[in-house]
Parts: structure tokens; sequence; C-alpha cells
């Protein structure tokens, strides 16, 4: 039995599908997770919240991002979240659904704030107020260790190659514009990684979260992931997306506390570790792209906040020194 076979389930994601991704049903609570220690105005404001103390995630508990362990909350994001609401005096309690009903499940006021590699994008921005940058998520390439390669792929060292992929990604038709490529489309993302272990397969473009998720817990694997430099032929493929979180457009306030906890996340290299605490250790998820689709959007060049709920922050960033 490989790897794969032990541990490694299908994973459509919500950044890399064409349609939308599944998820779980059902609710849990967690107990409280400790108060911040330091305080604004000697101790937090108390936050509007739809349940008092508490700041509840709508998340699809799809790992390594979110999920639940014992009855905690865990996940990369999910960390995230926790890690910032401890500064606010409030504990996480996690509402689990399917990813197609989160922004409703916010607008609808059932939970607070929703993540889980929750990709920016325009239509989003205009229904939610969507949080700073908590990592940028480039495409990776799946190989075996013993295939040569530098810190990144170029698009065109894939040429001549056999490449798999998961059918309905979004970037399959630019693997398919790469000179003599041979693609091969999966319906579960084990069977392609299966193939690339056996040496069937020469390389994999997958969801590489998920796949670094795999590696973490089978260290005795024969693979590796190498991120693909930008190359403008190939925008869907080479490009970079940017992983939000969302929040109500009516409740600023908490907003604004949230993302000072973000540039809090950053500037202590928080998010870093959350990331790496379910294998996503690669320097590049904290590498922007080259350009910002967010400008003129939902952020001036400057970084005000833009679109439809347009507004001065307040300053909670003494919650988190």
């Amino acid at each position: 039995m490989t790897m794969t076979d032990r541990m490694f389930g299908a994973s459509l994601t919500r950044r890399h599908l064409l349609g939308s991704g599944a998820g779980l049903a059902a609710g849990a609570a967690l107990g409280p997770l400790g108060l911040a220690s330091r305080a604004f105005a000697a101790t937090p404001p108390k936050f509007k919240t739809v349940e008092e103390g508490f700041l509840t995630i709508a998340m699809s508990g799809s790992m390594p991002q979110t999920g639940l362990k014992d009855g905690q909350v865990i996940g990369s994001d999910a960390d995230m979240v926790a890690a910032i609401a401890k500064h606010l005096g409030l504990a996480v309690k996690p509402n689990l659904m399917a990813w197609s009903a989160t922004i409703e499940a916010i607008k609808t006021g059932r939970a607070d704030i929703m993540c889980g590699d929750m990709g920016w994008s325009k239509a989003r921005a205009n229904a939610l107020l969507l949080t700073d940058v908590i990592y940028y998520d480039g495409n990776y390439v799946t190989m075996r260790k013993d295939r040569p390669s530098g810190p990144y792929i170029d698009v065109n060292d894939m040429a001549g190659h056999s490449v798999g992929s998961g059918t309905g990604y979004s970037y399959v038709p630019d693997i398919k514009k790469i000179p003599n490529v041979e693609v091969k489309l999966y319906d579960n993302d084990d069977a392609c990684v299966r193939d690339v272990e056996a040496g069937r397969l020469d390389y994999a473009v997958l969801d590489g979260m998920s796949v670094d998720y795999m590696l973490l817990q089978n260290k005795d694997n024969n693979l590796k992931l190498v991120p693909i430099k930008p190359n403008t032929q190939y925008p869907s493929l080479s490009g970079k997306g940017r992983a939000v979180m969302g929040m109500s457009l009516e409740n600023t306030d908490l907003f604004d506390a949230v993302n000072a906890g973000i540039k809090w996340l950053w500037a202590s290299k928080t998010n870093a570790e959350c990331l790496a605490r379910y294998g996503m250790v690669n320097p590049d998820y904290m590498v922007a792209g080259a350009t910002d689709p967010r400008i003129d959007v939902d952020r001036s060049a400057d970084g005000k906040i833009l679109g439809p709920a347009a507004h001065t922050p307040k300053d909670y960033s003494s919650l988190f020194s």
C-alpha cells in the first residue's frame, strides 16, 4: 500500500475548482481559548458577535485549512482566527457547513467570519468585507524527489513530459497549452499523486496545500513540491491567489479589529507558523504576486478600504502590541 493509499483523500478545493466545493454539515462549540494579555483601554472593547464571547467561524472543515479534532478547531486558517480572537478577548466557535453556504451564513448573521483558503475575488469583495491577505497560494508541481529541480520550476520545463491534474481544475487549459505535453486528468487527487509516486507520471499540478499536508503525515515519502515560476503566458497556472477571510459589511468594528490582527500575524510571523504546523513550509506562501487585483476594487493603492463598506478603520493595533 502506498502512502497515498494510506492517507490522501480526494480534495477539490474552493480555489481551484471551476464549480462549487463540497463540505460538511452540523455545528459544534468550543470552550474559551483565553483572553488577551494586553488590553485596549485596559480591556478589549465588547465587540458585537453572533454569540457573545465567541467569534463564530463559517467553515467547511476541509483540511489543512479548517477542521475539528477532539472538539477543537484546527487547521492553518482556523488557527490564525483563534490567535487573533484571543487578543480580542473572544473564544472561537465553528459553524460547519458546505463551502457554498458560507457567504450566506455571514450575510444572514449565522457566523462572524469565514475562512479556508478563501481566494480574493471581485464578486466576493462586493458581497463581504474581505480582510487583508493572510498568505499567498500559488500553484505547485508535485514530482519525485529524485527528479532534478531548483527552488522554482518554469512552466516550459514541463514541455514534452506527462502532467496530471484534477478534472475541472481551473488551470487545466493552461496545462494543455504547454508544448508537446501529455495531459492526464483524474477524478481524485490521490490517484494522480499515486501515479507520480510510482513513476507513471512525470509531474502533477494539484492543490499544493493539500499535498503539503499529505507529505507532513507521510515523512517517508519520495515526493516534493516545487512552486511554479510566474509566466505571463500561463496566468492561471503560474499566477498567485490571495487568501483572505470574509466578514459582514455591517460589522466594521469587528472587521477593523480582525484586520489589525492580520497585520500582527504578518509582523509576528504567526501566519507562517500556522501554515508550517500543517506542512506548508515553503517560503513562497509569504511572497506576494507581481500585481494586486484589489487596487481600486476594495483597496486603494495606499491601503484604504473601498467598496460597499468603505470606511476609515478604527485603530485596534494596541490589542496586538
